[in-house]
C-alpha cells in the first residue's frame, strides 16, 4: 500500500526518488553536451540545479504561506519535502540564460532542462495512482493507560492517523507539530499511533518531551503498519469520512503537507 522506496533504514517517497532521477538525467545530458561541443553548459549545470531547488522551495512556501505563517523558520525544513516543480524549472532556466548568454550553448542547456522536465511530468502522468483502500477500523489499539481504543468511533468523519516510534528521528521531530495540530479546536481528529513499543517506553518519552497523551494510541502488534504495508516510519494516513484512505504520506510531514492532506480528506466524495 505504501508509495515509498526503502533503502536500508531510509524511507524515500516516490516523488523524491523521481526528482533525484530527473536531476541525474539533467546532469548527464549537460555532461554530454560539455564533452562533445559546449563545455560551458556542463560548468553551469550545478549552479542551475542549486538555484532551481531554492526557487522550487520558495515557490512552494509562497503557495502554502498560510501553513508557515505561524512558524516561518519551519520553511527551512527542506527535508520534509515541499517543492514547486514549475518554480524550480523556471529558476534553473533563468540561471542558464544568465550564465550562458545568447547562443547555441544556451539552447543546449535548455534542451537538457526540457528533457529532464519532460521526464518528470511524463512519469507523473503515466505512473498509475496508488489505491490505498479502506481504513482498517478493526485494528486493535489501546490508550497509553492500556484501555481499549475502538477505532469505530472515527467512522463518518475525516481523520488522520500517524504511525510513529520513539526511536525514529523524523517521528520525534514532527510529533510536537502533530500533537499541537491535534489539540486545536475544530480540526479533524489526529491519532498518533505508536508502533510496537511498550507502554512504559512511550510514556517516558512523552513525559520527557512534554507531549500530552490525549491523542496518542498504542499499536502493540503494529497492525496498522501491516494494513498500510509500510516498512518504515513515520507514515501518515489521511482518511475520508467514508473510510477511504485518500493519501498515505511517507516520511516526515510538514505543516503544509498536513494541511493539504486534511483538505483532500475533507473534499473526498
Amino acid at each position: 500500500m505504501g508509495n515509498g522506496i526503502v533503502l536500508g533504514p531510509l524511507l524515500l517517497a516516490v516523488d523524491r526518488g523521481l526528482a533525484v532521477l530527473c536531476i541525474a538525467v539533467f546532469l548527464g545530458l549537460t555532461a554530454l553536451a560539455g564533452r562533445f561541443r559546449f563545455p560551458r553548459v556542463a560548468s553551469v549545470a550545478t549552479s542551475a540545479i542549486v538555484v532551481g531547488l531554492v526557487t522550487a522551495r520558495i515557490g512552494y512556501v509562497a503557495a502554502h504561506w498560510g501553513s508557515y505563517a505561524d512558524a516561518p523558520l519551519s520553511a527551512l525544513a527542506v527535508w520534509q519535502g515541499g517543492f514547486s516543480a514549475i518554480a524550480g524549472i523556471a529558476g534553473a532556466a533563468v540561471t542558464l540564460a544568465i550564465r550562458l548568454g545568447r547562443g547555441r550553448a544556451l539552447w543546449a542547456g535548455w534542451g537538457a532542462l526540457a528533457a529532464a522536465s519532460g521526464l518528470w511530468f511524463g512519469l507523473q502522468a503515466f505512473i498509475p495512482p496508488v489505491t490505498y483502500g479502506p481504513f482498517p477500523y478493526h485494528a486493535v489499539l489501546t490508550t497509553p493507560a492500556g484501555a481499549p481504543l475502538p477505532l469505530g468511533r472515527l467512522r463518518g468523519r475525516p481523520f488522520v492517523v500517524n504511525l510513529w516510534a520513539t526511536w525514529c528521528g523524523p517521528c520525534r521531530r514532527e510529533l510536537p507539530m502533530l500533537a499541537a495540530a491535534a489539540s486545536r479546536d475544530g480540526e479533524v481528529p489526529i491519532l498518533l499511533a505508536d508502533q510496537g513499543e511498550a507502554p512504559a517506553t512511550v510514556a517516558g518519552f512523552l513525559s520527557r518531551e512534554g507531549i500530552g497523551a490525549q491523542h496518542v494510541a498504542l499499536d502493540p502488534a503494529r497492525s496498522l503498519s501491516g494494513a498500510f504495508e509500510v516498512a518504515g516510519y513515520p507514515a501518515t494516513a489521511f482518511v475520508a469520512a467514508d473510510g477511504t484512505i485518500v493519501q498515505l504520506q511517507l516520511g516526515e510531514l510538514s505543516r503544509a503537507a498536513l494541511a493539504d492532506g486534511i483538505d483532500l480528506a475533507r473534499k473526498h466524495r
